[in-house]
């Protein structure tokens, strides 16, 4: 197998390991806003609800794990973009696999061939 592909298969293995650690987080965050939704209907402050909770590391840790599966998301894409181009793709093909427009196509192949 050639490099462009071997990069592939390896992007989607760190993806998928991402999106797994981004089901877990958002398992997590949602027993939490369960628990703070029971806090709030037993009639504690919302102040209160949130500090117990911790809502600020919360709130911090599932946007560090968005952002990270959405950096995972954008590699994969660039991958598979430079991969496709190596086989003989078009940029219009590119985007209609997809389902974007040629140019946001385009702009991918720009960066996959920068990245390299």
């Amino acid at each position: 197998m050639d490099d462009a592909r071997d990069a592939v298969l390896r992007e989607i293995e760190v993806l998928l390991e991402s999106a797994k650690a981004l089901r877990a987080d958002l398992r997590a965050k949602e027993a939490s806003y369960r628990r703070m939704a029971k806090r709030v209907e037993q009639g504690l402050d919302i102040q209160t609800a949130m500090r117990s909770l911790g809502a600020h590391v919360q709130r911090q840790e599932l946007t560090d794990t968005l952002d990270e599966f959405e950096h995972r998301r954008h590699r994969t894409r660039l991958a598979i973009t430079a991969a496709a181009l190596e086989e003989g793709m078009t940029i219009g093909d590119i985007g209609r696999a997809w389902g974007f427009s040629r140019q946001l196509a385009a702009r991918y192949a720009k960066e996959a061939r920068e990245s390299r």
